[in-house]
C-alpha cells in the first residue's frame, strides 16, 4: 500500500508535533508494508511546480508544491504538481494532518482521481486557537471534508467533540493517540540528576513562560536556588529573556550541552534530539505552563516525552493534561493562571525528592502504551479497512 501524507506547512516535517508524527509513523508503517510519502506546500513562494523528493532522516520521501487554498475562487491548478506525484507513486490513499488546509486539497485530489482520504483532526479545527473557525463559509467546508472522508482519527475525545460539533463522524472515527519511541529514552535513564527544573516548547505566549517566571521569582526570594531552564524558541523569547533579567536573577542565554550551573535562569534556545533528551534526564523535574484560556492543546506529545524520560511533571490544567493523567501519567496538576500555585507545586516537588522519583517511574510505565509500533498498528487496520471499503 502507498500513502501519500498531507500536511501544509514546510515546516512541518523540522520540528514539532506533526514532525514527530510524520517521523515515527511511516517508519513503523513500513513493517507493516505500508509506503509513505509526504507532501508540502513548497517552502519557495509562488512555485508551481513538483519539487523532490528530498529524502527525510527516516528515509521518506518529502515532496513540495503548490498547496490548494480553499475559496471561491480556488484554482485547479495548484492541484497539478500533487496530481502528477499521485500517479507517479500509485498513491492508494491520502493522509490529511488536519482538516481545513490538507483536508480541502485531500478533498479535492478525491473529487479528481477518486483516492480516498483519512483525516486527523487537528487544533486547526478549534475556534480559540483559529479565528476563520468562527466564519460559516469556513464551517461549512470543514464540514464537506468531513462527510466525504473515508475515515476520521482524532488524538483525544476533546478533538473528536470538536471535530462531531462540524460534522458527526462517529460511524467512521476512532481515538488514536499521539506516540512516543520509548526505546530511545533508555540509555538516559541512569542519567545523574542537576539542580535545575525544566520547562520546554514553542515560547509563545499561550505556553505560560511569563507566568512560569514569575512564580520562579517567588521561588528565588525564598532561598531556594534549583536553577529554571526554559528551551525553546519563539516570537516571545526576547521578550521572556528581558523578563528575566528584570528579576535580578542572573540569567543565561543560549546555553547548551553543558552543566547546569544552580541559581540561574537559563535559555537554551531550540534543542533537539540527543540534547534534548539529556535535558530532560537530568531535570528534577518538567514543567508545562500551557494557558489554556489562550490556546487549548490538542494532545501533549511534550508531556509524553517527560513520561518516557521517567519524569515527573508540573501541568496546567488543560483538557489534553486531564486525559493524559486518566491514562495514568503521573503529575501536580495546577489551575494555570494562579502563580501562587505554580509556586507551591514546584516547592512540594522540590522537597519530595522520594515522590518525584516514585511518580516518574510510574510515568515510564505509562508510556509504554504509547509506542509507536502500537500506534502504527492502529493507524494501519483503519488504512487496511479504508482500502477494503473501497474495493466493495
Amino acid at each position: 500500500m502507498s500513502i501519500l501524507f498531507l500536511t501544509h506547512a514546510y515546516a512541518d516535517t523540522a520540528h514539532g508535533g506533526v514532525a514527530e508524527f510524520l517521523h515515527y509513523l511511516p517508519l513503523n508503517l513500513r513493517e507493516q508494508h505500508i509506503d509513505s510519502f509526504i507532501y508540502t506546500k513548497s517552502a519557495q513562494k509562488h512555485s508551481h511546480d513538483l519539487i523532490g523528493p528530498e529524502i527525510l532522516p527516516n528515509e521518506v520521501q518529502r515532496y513540495s508544491g503548490p498547496f490548494f487554498k480553499p475559496g471561491l475562487f480556488s484554482s485547479k491548478k495548484t492541484l497539478r504538481a500533487i496530481l502528477r506525484l499521485c500517479q507517479e507513486k500509485n498513491i492508494q490513499l491520502i493522509h490529511a494532518q488536519g482538516t481545513y488546509r490538507a483536508g480541502c486539497m485531500a478533498l479535492e485530489i478525491q473529487k479528481l482521481t477518486g483516492i480516498p482520504y483519512v483525516v486527523t483532526s487537528h487544533s486547526d479545527i478549534l475556534e480559540l486557537n483559529s479565528e476563520r473557525m468562527r466564519r460559516n463559509t469556513v464551517k461549512r467546508r470543514c464540514q464537506n471534508v468531513l462527510r466525504n472522508a473515508s475515515y476520521v482519527t482524532h488524538l483525544t475525545p476533546m478533538m473528536e467533540a470538536a471535530s462531531k460539533q462540524l460534522c458527526d463522524t462517529r460511524h467512521k472515527n476512532k481515538i488514536i493517540h499521539n506516540g512516543i519511541d520509548v526505546d530511545v529514552w533508555q540509555d538516559y535513564q541512569n542519567a545523574a540528576l542537576e539542580n535545575y527544573m525544566l520547562t520546554i516548547g514553542r515560547l509563545e505566549p499561550e505556553k505560560g513562560f511569563n507566568l512560569l517566571l514569575d512564580a520562579y521569582v517567588d521561588l528565588y526570594q525564598q532561598g531556594v536556588r534549583t536553577s529554571l531552564v526554559i528551551a525553546g524558541t519563539g516570537s516571545a523569547e526576547s521578550q521572556l529573556i528581558e523578563q528575566a533579567k528584570l528579576s535580578g536573577i542572573p540569567v543565561i542565554t543560549n546555553h547548551h550541552d553543558q552543566e547546569i550551573p544552580g541559581g540561574n535562569i537559563i535559555f537554551t534556545g531550540y534543542v533537539r534530539e540527543k540534547e534534548k533528551k539529556s535535558l530532560f534526564a537530568r531535570s528534577r523535574f518538567i514543567l508545562f505552563p500551557t494557558q489554556p484560556h489562550l490556546w487549548e492543546e490538542a494532545f501533549g506529545i511534550v508531556q509524553l516525552e517527560a513520561m518516557a524520560a521517567g519524569k515527573t511533571i508540573i501541568a496546567s490544567n488543560t483538557q489534553a493534561t486531564h486525559y493524559l493523567c486518566s491514562l495514568g501519567m503521573q503529575a501536580e496538576v495546577v489551575p494555570a493562571e494562579d502563580r501562587s500555585a505554580w509556586l507551591q507545586a514546584m516547592k512540594m516537588l522540590l522537597e519530595a525528592p522520594e515522590k518525584c522519583y516514585q511518580m516518574g517511574v510510574a510515568n515510564r510505565a505509562s508510556a509504554q502504551q504509547f509506542a509507536w509500533q502500537r500506534i502504527a498498528s492502529e493507524y494501519a487496520e483503519v488504512y487496511t479497512e479504508v482500502m477494503r471499503g473501497k474495493k466493495q
